[in-house]
């Protein structure tokens, strides 16, 4: 056996495992946005489960590429368990009126710590670092900071930890 098939055996019999506890039948669905790793969770899905009806739920906001939602359609068509649900949602107003959304949850964590600091010793370190341009680049300094405040003034200042030079 190589190491390949012992990966994925040892995948279908998580999901079997899985399945065995929680029903996914009758209590899940696969968010499926089309690309690759969507299609292989669907893939291991029915490896695992075969003739499964678990439904894959692609959702679509209005600013996918439209060969990924004729991608998604030309599954629907063959294969019920794929549902398309359109938002229904001027994105474009939407964007305009509440802004967009985190790119990731990195940023989103980011403007959490800033929220969570700002007001606290996070103003003065910023200050400090905004007139001593020089200590932005002390791995010392940043990596010994708080552990939101080294978050917040790396993100702040486009910061990024590096090994120490050996």
């Amino acid at each position: 056996m190589k190491d390949f098939d012992f990966i994925l055996q040892d995948r279908i019999a998580k999901i079997k495992s899985i399945n065995e506890q929680y029903d996914l039948e009758h209590n899940a669905y696969i968010s499926f946005s089309g690309g690759k790793d969507s299609v292989v969770l669907s893939n291991l899905i029915d490896l695992a489960l075969p003739n499964n009806q678990i439904p894959r739920i692609y959702f679509n906001t209005g600013i996918e590429y439209k060969m990924m939602v004729d991608y998604v359609k030309d599954l629907s068509i063959k294969d019920k368990r794929y549902k398309l649900i359109n938002s229904g949602v001027n994105i474009k107003k939407m964007l305009e009126e509440n802004g967009y959304p985190f790119k990731s949850k990195q940023h989103s964590h980011n403007w959490s710590c800033y929220n969570n600091y700002k007001g606290t010793k996070l103003d003065d370190t910023v200050k400090f670092l905004n007139e001593n341009t020089d200590m932005q680049k002390d791995y010392n300094y940043i990596h010994n900071l708080p552990n939101g405040i080294k978050t917040t003034v790396k993100y702040i200042f486009g910061l990024r930890e590096r090994e120490r030079e050996r």
